[in-house]
């Protein structure tokens, strides 16, 4: 786990080059851009700027996802995605602006998908502002502000409803989940029971606390499920 980058992520400055590609595409009307733009395989200039974005942001970022905030450095981009915050499907008009775009591992920028994230829906001006947004934004929040996480478990505890949203959106109880095992018959968990209590122990707030103990009666009920159907399976 690398130390937080979010809140301090600095935008991307593009070069000549890609800068007169990206005026050229906003000065378009709306009507014309479609998300399927940044997937336009038959212009270099397009891919030249997509490497530029991925490029700044992984090392702005320290390889660093801006949502799980796992570390992951690879010899090739290939592994990461270019991410959209506010997504490029329903907002086009944002494809290339600096701060709607980081840089994200595959499974938060898969879980992530298309959710909306704007309080306003309709939003046609690009939102400058962390309250126009549901989740923590990398570019305008500071991650631990809404986000704590915890010990080897990676335990994410919402400390805000943004934090709380942005733990659902992408999807982060995955980590928890293989802490727990839960697709092996295991009932050897006494130590993962013993971290998450000491997690519970060493709460913040009363979200945490909520957050954990759903997750330890979530892990006991799977591992008593999976326990009693290996015992039917043996009988």
């Amino acid at each position: 786990m690398s130390k937080s980058i979010a809140g301090t992520l600095k935008p991307v400055a593009y070069s000549r080059s890609s800068t007169e590609f990206v005026n050229t595409y906003n000065s378009r009307k709306l009507s014309e851009k479609s998300g399927a733009d940044w997937d336009d395989k038959e212009n270099p200039t397009l891919g030249e700027v997509k490497r530029e974005i991925k490029n700044h942001y992984l090392k702005a970022q320290d390889y660093t996802c801006a949502y799980c905030q796992q570390k992951i450095v690879v010899d090739h981009n290939g592994a990461w995605d270019t991410e959209h915050i506010a997504p490029r499907e329903s907002y086009p008009g944002f494809m290339f602006t600096p701060e709607n775009l980081c840089v994200s591992c595959k499974d938060c920028n898969g879980a992530k998908s298309n959710k909306p994230v704007l309080v306003n829906k309709k939003r046609r001006t690009f939102p400058k502002q962390s309250k126009d947004y549901t989740i923590c934004h990398p570019h305008f929040d500071i991650y631990s502000n809404h986000i704590r996480v915890v010990g080897e478990a990676v335990l994410y505890l919402p400390r805000t409803k943004k934090g709380q949203t942005l733990i659902e959106m992408c999807g982060l109880l995955r980590f928890v989940y293989s802490f727990a095992d839960y697709e092996i018959v295991d009932l050897n968990i006494g130590t993962k029971i013993i971290a998450l209590g000491t997690a519970f122990q060493n709460a913040q707030s009363d979200l945490e606390k909520i957050a954990i103990a759903q997750i330890l009666k979530t892990m006991l009920d799977e591992g008593l499920r999976a326990a009693a159907l290996k015992q039917l399976e043996q009988m």
